[in-house]
């Protein structure tokens, strides 16, 4: 039984108190109209109106059912009213890897410069790639190399990053390995080619990370200027002595066949890439 449909039968009756003029007013032949609203007493197990050839008045039951039925009504009308809006609005469920950290802000910051209406999540690559699988994201940016067989994919971008503070005695904090772990195994043997053989400490929570390294108890990974893939090497030392690690992230949307009709996917990518650059 569609009530939202049948409550509007029942609430156009009681304001009208005539079940011709409330059958006038939705554009509907009157016997429809009598037969919702016997279907709906049926329902309630209520009678809802006293009819007679002269009037028709609410019983108790209706009068207690009718700001009810509708704040329903006007509850229904909101929401369709909303999703509208959504669909206008062409929300883009973004992924993102959580461990961009700080480039995490600046990313988001510019797909809404550029008009992008974005939901994001932040999560390990893993996840992501599996929640666009799953039909949950629209598009992702995930660390790199990652499975993204049956996906659509860009160029890697390869964002330095730098290991600060620059003490080799600290432990080192990244996010756990399950979050992505071909590019965790490839930071950690660049770190080794660096000559760093402080102990890596797995952590989820980007803030626990932040805490740890600004407490002094921990070394991070810092983001410096991204780079064309192919531009940084590992153990390349930079601008001001510092020895700098690539972390490399790629872009991946459905198939054509499964991507939203009302979202420009192309577009969120390219404007991802902007952002990193």
């Amino acid at each position: 039984m569609d009530l939202v449909r049948h409550l509007r039968l029942f609430v156009a009756v009681a304001e009208h108190r005539h079940f011709g003029r409330a059958a006038a007013s939705l554009s509907m032949a009157q016997p429809p109209l009598s037969q919702g609203v016997q279907r709906l007493e049926r329902h309630l197990g209520q009678r809802l109106f006293d009819r007679d050839a002269r009037r028709v008045a609410l019983t108790a039951p209706g009068s207690a059912l009718l700001p009810a039925a509708r704040q329903l009504l006007a509850d229904a009308d909101a929401l369709v009213e909303s999703s509208r809006r959504w669909s206008e609005r062409r929300c883009v469920r973004l992924g993102l890897a959580a461990d961009l950290d700080a480039l995490a802000g600046p990313v988001l910051a510019h797909l809404v410069g550029t008009g992008i209406d974005v939901e994001p999540v932040l999560a390990g690559s893993t996840e992501l790639v599996g929640r666009l699988r799953d039909g949950d994201l629209d598009v992702v940016l995930v660390r790199h190399p990652v499975a993204l067989d049956g996906l659509l994919t860009r160029d890697v971008i390869t964002v330095s990053a730098a290991v600060v503070p620059d003490h080799d005695d600290l432990p080192l904090v990244l996010p756990p390995r399950s979050h992505h772990p071909a590019a965790h195994d490839q930071v950690v043997d660049a770190l080794l080619r660096l000559g760093r053989l402080a102990p890596v400490h797995e952590i989820a929570s980007a803030h626990e990370r932040s805490v740890r390294v600004e407490a002094g108890l921990a070394c991070g990974l810092r983001p410096a200027l991204p780079t064309q893939e192919g531009d940084v090497q590992e153990g390349d030392v930079q601008e001001g002595g510092a020895d700098l690690v690539p972390l490399r992230y790629r872009a991946a949307v459905p198939v054509i066949s499964e991507q939203r009709p009302d979202l420009d996917h192309a577009a969120v990518v390219s404007a991802l890439h902007e952002a990193l650059r």
